[in-house]
């Protein structure tokens, strides 16, 4: 949902604050009822709501008691809101919508530390080191990301290790000591116990029946994405950027990284065998 609401003036024509015409948007009234009586952060920024017994005007998560729907004006933007004459509410700020205000900052500062564990964080400093960056203390930071992720910080961090390890295992010959530190494992013992102890099998056993290979300087992985990707445009923004070189071919790009060999990337759908 974007665009403008229409306003009409006494002599009906069509305007918006400083004399501009305002183009017409028709919003689905008990849509943005239903929304906001569910709080659907769905559509957060979406629209806003003027509630007509108060002159305030506030955003569809709103955690104020969900008005009357007689009192209740819709708007695809703040602005025609505030044309009409209603105030901003102060608790959920339209000014930030949708998703940077205040009430909204345990999500957003989860997301953020999940996106450095994920990034591989924890590989080399302390859980307390990363709530330092995100300035909260360790205890905040850990209540935060099990109330979004129902999981504690520590086993998105093995998830993520062994992941890495297990497409590594699979997709590559490289010795089974080197995917372990590789994937992030200061303890070739650790990794073995949480492998066994996850996946109910060994390094070793995922394994079998693919030789590893001696002397070997290449290797191979999988990016999977989700279609439509453009390739070109990507190879195009890295190149663009010293990323890499790239001899573009039909259904291949063959890049050569820094501090590397050349490198084999060809498009392939996800779903597709390894």
């Amino acid at each position: 949902m974007s665009g403008t609401v229409r306003h009409m003036s006494e002599n009906g024509e069509t305007a918006a604050p400083g004399g501009h015409r305002l183009l017409p948007m028709d919003l689905d009234s008990d849509l943005c009822y239903r929304s906001l009586n569910a709080r659907d952060s769905r559509f957060d920024g979406q629209f806003f709501v003027g509630v007509t017994s108060t002159g305030i005007y506030c955003r569809p998560i709103c955690p104020t008691r969900v008005p009357r729907r007689d009192n209740c004006l819709f708007f695809a933007n703040a602005a025609s809101a505030e044309h009409e004459g209603f105030r901003p509410c102060l608790r959920c700020r339209p000014e930030l919508a949708p998703g940077n205000a205040p009430m909204d900052a345990v999500g957003r500062v989860a997301a953020a530390a999940v996106a450095r564990i994920e990034a591989g964080a924890l590989n080399d400093a302390g859980f307390d080191d990363l709530a330092a960056e995100m300035g909260i203390s360790g205890r905040q930071l850990r209540r935060s990301i099990e109330r979004e992720y129902g999981v504690a910080p520590v086993e998105l961090a093995q998830t993520r290790r062994l992941l890495l390890a297990k497409q590594l295992l699979t997709e590559t010959q490289i010795r089974i000591t080197d995917v372990a530190f590789a994937s992030g494992f200061s303890s070739l013992r650790r990794f073995n116990h949480l492998f066994r102890t996850r996946y109910r099998l060994s390094p070793t056993a995922l394994r079998r029946g693919k030789p590893v290979g001696a002397g070997s300087d290449s290797v191979s992985l999988r990016l999977a994405y989700r279609p439509p990707l453009d390739w070109q445009a990507l190879t195009g923004f890295l190149v663009g950027r010293g990323a890499c070189r790239a001899w573009p071919a039909p259904t291949a790009g063959r890049h050569r990284w820094p501090h590397s060999g050349p490198q084999v990337v060809r498009p392939a759908r996800t779903g597709s065998s390894a």
